[in-house]
Parts: structure tokens; C-alpha cells; sequence
């Protein structure tokens, strides 16, 4: 009979002996929970003996910080140790001198805003936030760290003020890309899927050699079913694309099961690829229907 059966029928074995089972199932389980921890224990000795090296570094470091005595170094080297140690609160007290004494680099404050915003101190991390693009108002990095936190707040509307105007400001500057990216970004998260690809395509034409607004254009075109549009844009990109990011296409142009893409350059290298053409007309002679088959030919 199963032993998932509906209707077991009684087990004609001794009692003995079926005790003598359950002792042994028993065993095995004890066995296997006791392989279990045994796997478990050099993982928690080695989390655990990691944590007692970074709090011995730390302590000298401590030392020095309350005696004032540590170097610029030594902070940042204890500001590391914190963050490993999951200390957020000690990692912002920490970063709230050294981003004053450092303002020449807005990577320790816009840090300093990431910890206070995921302690939950929002109009902390606003003020940090603001305080860099008060002084690099077409900073990218700070204006994707100001956007995500007022969506977070649900000010889309100031969001998209504020990106809008970025975006214009930075015309003809190398800001110009990411900022532009990053707005249609949101665009996209608003659910603006045509004034996404507008933004798109305006990037594409003043950034001709690089591929990355082709490519989103390319994501967001096949994610709204223009599949004939996303293969073009997505050639296109790969025209722009070095050999590495060429193999990422190519991974893409696979899964949208574009053969032709990937038969157009078969080294996957994108400096091979060579600009479409249109495909040429009907030849007249048999001698004519050559070519190295780039633009098309008779399989086209």
C-alpha cells in the first residue's frame, strides 16, 4: 500500500518492531540535524571571528577619534570599519565632520544622505542632497539621489520639475547625457511611456556615438510591443557599442530571437559591424548577386 494512501491499512508488523522503525527514523533525523550544524558552525565561527577582527581595528581607531588625534585617513578608515560592522548611526556621526571638512568631494555627503535615509530621517537626507546641488546643480549622481527620495515621497510633480529644468540647463554639457537619461527614467516610472521615448530619441540625436539612448529607446520600445522599432533602435545601438558591451546586445538581440543582428557581426565584436543599407535592387547578371553579404543579399 502507498504510503500516501487515503485508506492505510494496518501494519501487520509487531509493534516491536514498528517501535524499532520509528527509534530509527528518529536516529537519522538526529543525524541529519547534527550534519546540519556541523555545516552551520564553521560559517557562524568564521562571522563571528571576522567581527572580533574589525572591532579590535576599530578600537584603536576609537582611541584615537575621541582624543582628536585621528587622521583624515584614519576616519575614513574608521567610517569603513562602522559601515562593516552595520553601525549607521556611528557611520553619521562620523561623515557629518569629515563632508564639512571635505567639500570637494559630494561622494561623502550624498553617502551621508543614503544612511539617513534609510534611517528614516528623509528631511536629513534632503538637506545633504540639496546642499551639493546648491553647489553643482547639474550634479547627476546628486539629482538621481534627490529624485529617488521625493518618489519615495511620493512628490512626483517636484520631481519632475526639478529634472526638467536640469535637463535644459545642461544642454551642450557633459551632463547633459546621464541628467537626460535619468529623466526619462522617471518619465518612465510615471508612467509618460511617449515623452520617455521623446527624450530618448532627442539624446540619441545630439549623442550620435553613444549607445545608451538607443538602447533604453530600444527596452522601452520592445516593453510597449514596437518589436520592429526596438530591433531597429537596438542595431543601432550596437553600431555605438564597444566589442564588450556589443556581447550584452548581442545576449539581448537573443532573447528577441533577432538572428539578424547577431548575423551581421558574428564575432560579436561591434567595430565589425558595418552601418545598414538599403537592400540593393534585383541584379541583372548571376555575377551581380554577390557581395559579402552585409546589406541584405538574396537572404534579406
Amino acid at each position: 500500500m502507498p504510503l500516501g494512501s487515503l485508506n492505510p491499512t494496518p501494519d501487520p508488523r509487531p509493534k516491536r518492531l514498528r517501535q524499532f522503525g520509528l527509534f530509527g527514523l528518529a536516529i537519522a533525523a538526529a543525524l541529519g540535524a547534527g550534519w546540519w550544524w556541523g555545516q552551520r558552525q564553521p560559517s557562524t565561527a568564521a562571522a563571528n571571528a571576522q567581527q572580533k577582527t574589525l572591532e579590535r581595528s576599530s578600537e584603536k581607531l576609537e582611541t584615537k577619534l575621541a582624543a582628536g588625534t585621528a587622521s583624515d585617513e584614519e576616519q575614513r578608515q574608521l567610517l569603513r570599519l562602522r559601515l562593516a560592522m552595520g553601525d549607521r548611526t556611528g557611520a553619521i556621526k562620523l561623515l557629518e565632520p569629515l563632508s564639512d571638512q571635505n567639500p570637494e568631494q559630494p561622494s561623502l555627503r550624498l553617502l551621508l544622505a543614503d544612511l539617513k535615509s534609510q534611517n528614516d530621517d528623509n528631511a536629513g537626507a534632503e538637506r545633504e542632497i540639496r546642499q551639493v546641488l546648491n553647489g553643482q546643480p547639474l550634479h547627476p549622481q546628486a539629482l538621481q539621489d534627490y529624485a529617488r527620495l521625493q518618489l519615495k515621497l511620493g512628490r512626483k510633480d517636484e520631481v519632475m520639475q526639478q529634472l526638467q529644468a536640469s535637463a535644459e540647463a545642461a544642454k551642450g554639457k557633459p551632463e547633459a547625457l546621464p541628467i537626460g537619461l535619468l529623466l526619462a527614467d522617471v518619465q518612465q516610472s510615471n508612467g509618460q511611456s511617449a515623452e520617455a521615448m521623446a527624450t530618448y530619441k532627442g539624446l540619441a540625436a545630439s549623442h550620435p556615438t553613444d549607445p545608451r539612448p538607443l538602447l533604453a529607446l530600444a527596452l522601452l520600445q520592445h516593453s510597449q510591443g514596437q518589436l520592429d522599432a526596438a530591433r531597429v533602435s537596438l542595431q543601432q545601438a550596437k553600431l555605438h557599442s564597444a566589442p564588450v558591451a556589443a556581447g550584452v546586445l548581442d545576449q539581448v538581440a537573443a532573447g528577441w530571437a533577432v538572428g539578424r543582428i547577431r548575423q551581421q557581426a558574428p564575432s560579436a565584436n561591434a567595430s565589425d559591424l558595418k552601418a545598414p543599407v538599403a537592400p540593393a535592387p534585383a541584379a541583372t547578371d548571376n555575377s551581380e548577386a554577390g557581395g559579402d553579404g552585409l546589406a541584405g543579399g538574396s537572404g534579406a
